[in-house]
């Protein structure tokens, strides 16, 4: 996920620290998300394991990464809005446009290991952010 911050017109901000939260179209919150400035990310916290960050190694981050790529699909396509908090203020019920694409299934039958696997769902957010009034 990537956010984009207008201010004025033709000028992109950087990101800046805060927190979001996914909901759906009744206003429940389906994931929680940080703003990390330092890695320009936005880490999703996982409501059992957390967030697959920098922190963990080994088979800590794949035990993390599995129950993300598990965990996602589940609600990544019923995502409607987004409230978002920021440094200096807060946007409620932003609208959310979620994107998903299929890896490409020639590659992940090859038998090579170091690029076979299964294939995934690759899902994108876009929220467009206008923090003039921040």
């Amino acid at each position: 996920m990537q956010l984009a911050y207008r201010v004025d017109t033709g000028v992109i901000n950087q990101m800046r620290n805060g927190q979001i939260e996914f909901l759906d179209t009744d206003g429940g919150v389906l994931a929680r998300a940080s703003i990390d400035t330092r890695q320009n990310v936005v880490w999703l916290a996982h409501p059992d394991h957390g967030q697959c960050g920098p922190g963990l190694k080994g088979d800590e981050y794949q035990q993390c990464i599995q129950s993300q790529t598990e965990w996602i699909p589940q609600w990544a396509r019923s995502v409607r809005h987004a409230n978002i908090t920021l440094e200096r203020c807060s946007l409620a019920r932003r609208h959310v446009n979620i994107d998903s694409r299929r890896d490409a299934l020639a590659l992940w039958w090859l038998p090579l290991s170091r690029i076979s696997g299964k294939p995934f769902t690759r899902y994108s957010a876009t929220i467009a952010v206008d923090n003039r009034g921040c």
